[in-house]
């Protein structure tokens, strides 16, 4: 049975399952294999030249004095000794990462690239977190949770969960957003309130129509959510940042229990400063420096975790880490770098065919034309996009990516 705190999440679409608003009502399932995606989305867009595009070809450019161009399992990288959780990272987990560079997201606005970024289209479009959780073939009482960071859905609203940066959700589930409130509330007696969760169920199941049932079906999903007691959905701040390791786990204990499909993580950068550098350029440096060492704790994380369906949950999961657009090569007046519209992505994991880097930028910065089947430059080849991003995670995860873009292409090359 449910109460009025279960009924307000109802009311807010919070737990209500994209099937029940969708129509028909659907028997529970014990969840399949199925592929999983970790995204994490680097906030106010990141210098590639620190690390996935090296600078020196391009005319005009700035490097670092003490940075190098560098390699790894085939991963071509600058590395610099204050950030050496970078090639740590791709001399333990190259094999299983596709760099992907020159990637052009065309808007200088944040906003925008975020849309673009994530959708290919717009913010009326869902994102790939979104469509990936809407077509799961599972019935999931969380099917992409937001942990932290960006969402954009349309047709599969419903299936999108925030977990809130103060934890609101955790709260809304204990009931502790009602006695928190800063409304006067008069609580009903125990008495009372199984009187109104009886009214209630009563009312949903007379009405004997799709509505009634999926309304019916509905309250028994919550009472599913509850039934996880150990599920700790808090989330925790680390002095002045979040932390992005406790996130992933939180992620990781989702898809492990066969709850969720997605999930979306953001780094703000070192200490929340941010990744917008128009000035202060060391910034990105202790950015990066910051986020791999996140990086290589979450991988190692992954590593130790079995899936519900008892296979190596990292047999499973795809992290996609990526960034809404780049930053010009060429210094501005304040010795930072301003916006530019292309932008770099690491793909790992599940599906991967890692030790490699696809694509790179021209002497004048901008993202060169590979074949999408090999990876290769070629002059005849295709200009990336985020579209062709969002196709390769669509196929990755069975997802028919011609049901929401136009001549969509896949990068084949980065497809074990």
């Amino acid at each position: 049975m449910f109460n009025r705190r279960e009924f307000g999440l109802l009311a807010s679409g919070l737990v209500l399952p994209r099937r029940l608003l969708a129509g028909a009502p659907r028997a529970k399932s014990t969840p399949g294999t199925e592929r999983k995606f970790l995204f994490v989305f680097n906030d106010g867009g990141w210098d590639t030249g620190h690390v996935f595009t090296p600078y020196w070809s391009i005319d005009g450019a700035f490097t670092e004095e003490a940075a190098a161009p560098s390699t790894a399992n085939g991963i071509n990288f600058v590395d610099h000794p204050e950030r050496p959780s970078v090639r740590q990272f791709f001399e333990t987990w190259g094999p299983q990462t596709a760099l992907i560079n020159g990637m052009e997201v065309q808007s200088v606005t944040h906003q925008r690239c975020r849309e673009l970024v994530l959708t290919g289209q717009g913010a009326l479009a869902d994102d790939w977190a979104s469509l990936l959780a809407g077509k799961s073939v599972n019935d999931l009482l969380l099917p992409h949770v937001v942990v932290d960071g960006p969402a954009f859905s349309s047709r599969y609203t419903s299936g999108v969960v925030r977990v809130g940066d103060a934890g609101q959700l955790p709260a809304l589930l204990s009931g502790d957003a009602l006695r928190q409130s800063a409304v006067s509330l008069d609580l009903l007696t125990e008495s009372a309130e199984l009187k109104a969760d009886q009214f209630v169920a009563q009312r949903a199941s007379a009405r004997g129509d799709d509505f009634g049932a999926s309304y019916s079906q509905a309250l028994e999903r919550i009472e599913d959510l509850r039934a996880w007691d150990d599920l700790d959905l808090s989330v925790d701040d680390l002095d002045c940042e979040r932390d992005l390791v406790r996130d992933a786990a939180l992620a990781f204990d989702l898809f492990e229990l066969g709850l969720s499909r997605t999930a979306m993580l953001r780094y703000r950068g070192w200490c929340a400063e941010g990744w917008d550098t128009h000035q202060g350029l060391e910034k990105q440096s202790k950015n990066f420096g910051d986020l791999f060492d996140y990086l290589n704790t979450i991988m190692a994380e992954l590593a130790g975790r079995v899936s519900h369906t008892g296979n190596p949950l990292s047999d499973e999961v795809t992290i996609v880490i990526f960034s809404e657009m780049g930053r010009e090569p060429r210094l501005n007046s304040w010795g930072g770098r301003d916006h530019w519209t292309f932008t770099s992505a690491l793909l790992v994991g599940s599906g991967i065919q890692g030790g490699q880097t696809i694509g790179a930028l021209d002497e004048y910065g901008q993202g060169q034309a590979i074949d999408l089947g090999t990876g290769a430059l070629s002059a005849t080849g295709t200009s990336l996009l985020p579209e062709h991003l969002g196709a390769t995670l669509l196929k990755l995860g069975d997802v028919d990516p011609s049901e929401f873009l136009d001549a969509p292409q896949s990068i084949d090359a980065v497809l074990s």
